[in-house]
């Protein structure tokens, strides 16, 4: 079966006639065997039972639990391949939307790091006795299921991360702590986070659970923190035992309340559940290309929307921009004022609300050379950025995205009222995944 193009989420689409598969461990171009896993009405899924190894972009996956661990699509993707794949899937999801013109997009700049890049360490838990959470395992999910799938190894992980993480697995197993069980009953571990830092090669952990009361709680913690590299320890409360997300309140138990990252010159003082890029190399290099953007002081002033703990703001309020950085969550915008404090930055103003209604609030005299865009997947809402092109009629805007296709929709109004697009630079900051991190940079005609 010959396998035809990728789909955003980096499965091959193939077809049996007018039925649709996405499959699995597949290349387009490549002619291979494939076994269908799932049916639907219009639609299977289906993975690679025999690839075709003549084509030069594969290769041996790294990690043991490739293609049932739903964590990585593309490590048997050769990764300078992945890095042309990605940019060709960003320029097909342009021109689907802006047209098939000439459009300036860039080579993708690659991951420092390819494996050992991912600084935030998750992993789930699960009890081998469902009743009662007992016989800890922990591992993440299997590809489409909900199931767990025990993981050994995970060579995307950040090297401490990774050995912090299996080492605090071993104190939680010696201190017979819990899962938590489907009903709730007892109160047991959810998940483990483990926050590192590239620079520090320091860590803090962060446990899940759905409430307080687990067994030998405080020797778990004095021993999690005599771990070498642990430098905080943190407990969240989701007391959901259905949900997979961290809940809303974060403890602060031991050690110091904040992550240390150093990114553009400036170290971050970074809560450890705050939303923060999980790829540190990376990240440098996105912020290389927004200050190449705004690199001259012409640029000033600037404002930073959807500004989060200042990745983009602070450093280049540290290198003398004038910076107005707007950001509803409040712990990333204490996050954004304790790294002003520790780096002595002056010419950052931190506002914390949402965006929609501090723009509506923005006196209309008060005025804009230059405005960040770093908006939630789903993108900008359309009154902002009317708001942005018509009223506040900035020179230059640069957003950056990690949906290419909210980008290109947000492009095309942007394009309506009144700015020429000057490049789109994808960033690699995802590797062995199809997720696309990109800046486009627009001035004004």
């Amino acid at each position: 079966m010959k396998l035809e193009s990728f789909t955003p989420d980096g499965e091959c689409v193939a077809h049996l006639g007018q039925f649709v598969l996405f499959v699995t461990g597949g290349i387009p171009g490549e002619f291979a065997d494939v076994v269908i896993t799932t049916t639907g009405r219009d639609f299977a899924r289906a993975r690679v039972e025999r690839p075709d190894f003549r084509t030069r972009s594969r290769t041996t996956p790294k990690c043991r639990h490739f293609g049932v661990c739903g964590g990585c699509m593309w490590q048997h993707i050769d990764y300078p391949y992945q890095l042309k794949f990605k940019t060709h899937m960003l320029r097909e999801m342009m021109e689907f939307r802006l047209g098939k013109v000439e459009l300036p997009i860039l080579a993708m700049i690659p991951s420092p790091h390819p494996f050992g890049h991912r600084n935030k360490v998750f992993y789930q838990f699960e009890g081998m006795d469902s009743e009662t959470g007992q016989g800890l395992a922990f591992g993440h999910n299997r590809l489409h299921a909900p199931d767990l799938e025990w993981v050994r190894e995970c060579p995307v992980h950040n090297d401490v991360g990774e050995s912090i993480a299996r080492s605090v697995y071993r104190i939680l197993k010696d201190h017979k702590v819990p899962a938590a069980t489907e009903y709730g009953i007892h109160d047991g571990l959810k998940s483990l986070l483990v926050r590192a830092s590239t620079e520090t090669r320091t860590a803090h952990v962060v446990f899940v659970a759905t409430g307080e009361q687990l067994p030998l709680w405080q020797s778990v913690v004095e021993k999690t923190m005599r771990l070498p590299g642990v430098e905080g320890v943190h407990l969240n409360l989701q007391p959901d035992p259905a949900s997979t997300y961290l809940g809303r309140e974060t403890r602060h138990l031991a050690g110091r309340e904040r992550l240390r990252e150093k990114i553009g010159g400036v170290e971050f003082q970074i809560s450890p559940d705050a939303f923060f890029q999980t790829n540190a190399g990376s990240a440098e290099k996105l912020f290389e290309v927004v200050l190449r953007a705004v690199a001259d002081k012409a640029c000033d002033p600037i404002l930073d929307l959807y500004a989060g703990g200042g990745l983009l703001s602070l450093p280049l309020a540290q290198r003398g921009r004038k910076v107005l950085a707007i950001e509803e969550n409040p712990r990333a915008v204490a996050d954004g004022l304790a790294t002003i404090a520790a780096n002595g930055i002056s010419t950052c103003e931190f506002m914390q609300g949402k965006v929609e209604a501090l723009m509506r609030k923005m006196p209309r005299d008060r005025k804009f050379h230059t405005v960040l865009l770093d908006p939630p997947r789903e993108g900008c809402p359309e009154w902002i950025l009317r708001l942005i092109g018509r009223g506040v009629r900035p020179k230059r805007l640069v957003y950056v995205s990690c949906n290419p296709q909210a980008l290109a929709r947000d492009l095309v109004l942007l394009l309506h009222s009144g700015y020429r697009l000057e490049e789109i630079q994808p960033v690699d900051m995802f590797p062995h995944t199809a997720h696309i991190e990109s800046v486009a940079v627009l001035t004004r005609k």
